[in-house]
């Protein structure tokens, strides 16, 4: 059987959520890393790509929680209107 919208909704925004959180871990890692390579004068190639990549999670961050604020969105009005007999526990804690 077919997932259904609801079950589709509520997966991605906690796959979104997962994402987001998986991210700002990457940051703040990454942000040890390059101040570490500071310190230690490393390598400057390597440093450069090491900010490369700080710079490309930093903006994942902000992109990742648009897109849950959007889903957040389209889930609230699509339980606005549903009128199924699944349980939608878990999509109403996943707004609030």
């Amino acid at each position: 059987m077919a997932p259904s919208q609801l079950q589709i909704k509520v997966s991605a925004l906690k796959r979104l959520i997962k994402e987001k959180d998986m991210y700002q871990r990457e940051v703040s890692e990454q942000e040890q890393y390059v101040n570490q390579l500071k310190a230690n004068n490393g390598d400057e190639y390597e440093l450069k790509k090491q900010v490369e990549v700080l710079d490309e999670s930093k903006r994942m961050v902000p992109q990742v929680s648009k897109k849950i604020e959007e889903l957040k969105k389209s889930l609230s009005e699509y339980l606005e209107n549903y009128t199924g007999d699944e349980d939608v526990t878990e999509a109403k804690d996943l707004l609030n």
